[in-house]
């Protein structure tokens, strides 16, 4: 701008003019009188006037009115203690964003979600907020959902604890978010790593059961605390043996009752506590560590238990064992075999009167009143001299008992047949034979044998082992000598002989629409007469006829279907379905049933 005198007016001279001067025409008249007062007195009049005309756009520097408001974004989740900022835009009518529009924010529930002037969101508590941006009477919303707070750590207290058997401990968890601020509220789910010495309840209440090392956790978030148990036993005070007195025959058993006490007098369980049991007198009885006492010999003996944490925690009680009265004497086997020099050591048994067994070392006598056949030694060694029965008789203290004895030869002590396997044709034979040797590797021949075949239907075979083949395929042959419990096989493997011609009738005559059968007979090249092989019929017409032949390889069924000749060709088949032997052809003939000439009157 200049004035009329061409005085240049300073551009920071409007610069420095404050914002607020310039909202209102009022203002800018203000600064336009020492403004034009400045000027030379000729040039006022015309630098007033230019002045002025620029106060037109004075006018236009009034702020904008916002039209609308949006804010960004226009939800968020926040957990509990999070915080986070959003944008509030002023825009004109025109559209255009307004820079530096003074936007107030506001929460419709500060109980959950809270909000800065500067736009800041602040979760609170648990819920839902709407956050709204206004200005010049226009607003815009942010919906606000407020998260429980995370846990980051998890921590149990106590961290570590001993407990006795029985006892309980209340144990409390703390949830910390990522900044080490306790999140209150929070729920856990309590476990323990090992039930059966310690359980815990939801509420972190700990019970201990039996000793041993267990871990209880604390879980929120997927996260974890955990506090170290130790649970410890409650200590034996005292103990006590029932019965405190026994008195039983030697070999009788003796079982006592140990009750374990605390302090309390109060009873504790015996299970998983280590007792250490002992014998005063182990010639006289022995205990187990079950507690079990054995006795061995007539005297007295004093049992002990004792605790193996605290040896000091000890209990007694007295067995007194006494020599049994013998009642009876139990030769065995009561009746028995021998074989004819090889000894055997005979059994016996002592029992009192109360049927209870006396251990061995009482006196006893053997004798045996049939020295010819038997000899028997005082340690109860029989043997036997010659084939035939005897007697052994053992005595103790005026009682005695007889055993009867057979003496048989020496047993068996192997069998084998020969040839173990063998190969024949369907009719021949082959000759077994079995060899039998006793224990001193004599060879045996006055057993009675008996042969089996284990398939009649493929081979027989006689008393004599002589084997003759039936029909193809593998056979076993068993022979046993019953008398000595033995028995041996031998595989005799049975070829099929193959057919050399099929002998047959030329022609055959069937009528429509029935079937009737024609004989067959399969022959080998010696011209034996052959039975039970595949036999395959086709016909070259089978419009006319069709046949099959039966399973025996006897006969051919014949099926007239129409009126006519065909031919019928027989072949036979071996196992391996390649023909076998020379075919033969069948000329069937099939006609219609012969009319039956009516009755007369």
């Amino acid at each position: 701008m200049r004035a009329a005198a061409g005085r240049e007016i300073s551009r920071e001279f409007v610069d420095d003019l404050p914002l607020h001067s310039l909202m209102t025409g009022r203002t800018c008249m203000r600064v336009a009188a020492p403004f034009v007062a400045s000027f030379p007195r000729r040039a006022a009049a015309s630098t007033a006037l230019l002045f002025l005309v620029g106060l037109g756009g004075c006018l236009d520097l009034k702020p904008k009115e916002a039209c609308s408001v949006t804010v960004a974004p226009t939800s968020l989740t926040l957990p509990v203690n999070g915080s986070a900022p959003i944008v509030g835009t002023a825009f004109d009518c025109d559209g255009n964003t307004i820079r530096n529009k003074k936007v107030t924010w506001s929460s419709n529930t500060p109980t959950v979600a809270t909000v800065t002037a500067e736009g800041v969101v602040l979760a609170i508590a648990v819920g839902s907020a709407t956050i709204s941006a206004e200005a010049n009477g226009k607003s815009a919303s942010v919906q606000v959902t407020v998260t429980p707070e995370r846990a980051n750590q998890v921590a149990v207290t106590p961290a570590a604890v001993t407990l006795r058997e029985t006892n309980v401990r209340q144990l409390t968890a703390v949830a910390r978010n990522a900044a080490g601020i306790v999140i209150p509220g929070a729920t856990f789910r309590w476990g323990s790593s090992n039930s059966a010495i310690a359980s815990v309840d939801q509420s972190g209440r700990v019970t201990a059961l039996s000793a041993g090392n267990v871990v209880i956790s604390a879980e929120t978030d997927q996260i974890s605390g955990t506090s170290a148990v130790l649970v410890t036993r409650i200590p034996i005070q005292s103990c006590r043996l029932s019965p405190l007195t026994s008195k039983v025959t030697v070999s009788q058993n003796v079982q006592p009752t140990i009750t374990l006490l605390d302090s309390a007098l109060s009873s504790l369980p015996v299970t998983g506590r280590q007792i250490v049991w002992t014998s005063s007198n182990e010639v006289v009885a022995t205990v187990s560590q079950t507690g079990l006492v054995s006795t061995r010999r007539a005297g007295t003996t004093t049992i002990t238990a004792a605790s193996a944490d605290n040896p000091s925690v000890n209990c007694t009680m007295t067995v007194e064992a006494a020599d049994a009265r013998i009642a009876q004497v139990l030769i065995s086997p009561k009746v028995g075999s021998i074989r004819i020099g090889i000894p055997r050591l005979m059994g016996y048994v002592l029992v009192d009167s109360v049927n209870g067994t006396i251990p061995p070392g009482r006196t006893v006598t053997w004798r045996t009143p049939d020295p010819s056949i038997l000899r028997v030694n005082q340690l109860g060694e029989v043997t036997g001299l010659a084939l035939g029965t005897g007697r052994v008789i053992v005595t103790a203290e005026g009682v005695a008992d007889t055993s009867t004895l057979t003496v048989t030869r020496i047993p068996l002590a192997s069998m084998i047949v020969t040839p173990l396997q063998v190969t024949v044709s369907e009719g021949q034979t082959t000759q077994l034979r079995a060899t039998l040797t006793d224990s001193t590797g004599v060879e045996v021949t006055d057993r009675p044998l008996e042969w089996l075949t284990l398939d009649p239907t493929r081979a027989s075979v006689s008393q004599t082992g002589l084997v003759t083949a039936i029909a193809p395929g593998t056979v076993v042959i068993r022979v046993a000598a019953a008398q000595d419990g033995r028995a041996a096989e031998a595989t005799v493997i049975i070829q099929q002989v193959p057919v050399d011609t099929i002998v047959v009738a030329e022609t055959f005559t069937v009528n429509v629409g029935t079937t009737s059968a024609f004989a067959i007979q399969l022959r080998d090249a010696q011209g034996r007469t052959l039975i039970g092989r595949n036999v395959l019929v086709t016909s070259d017409f089978p419009g006319v006829a069709i046949g099959q032949a039966v399973s025996t390889s006897t006969q051919v069924n014949v099926t007239g279907v129409t009126i006519g000749t065909a031919r019928l060709t027989l072949q036979t088949f071996d196992s391996n379905n390649r023909p076998q032997g020379k075919p033969s052809v069948v000329v069937v003939t099939v006609q219609r049933p012969p009319t039956t000439p009516p009755l007369r009157q």
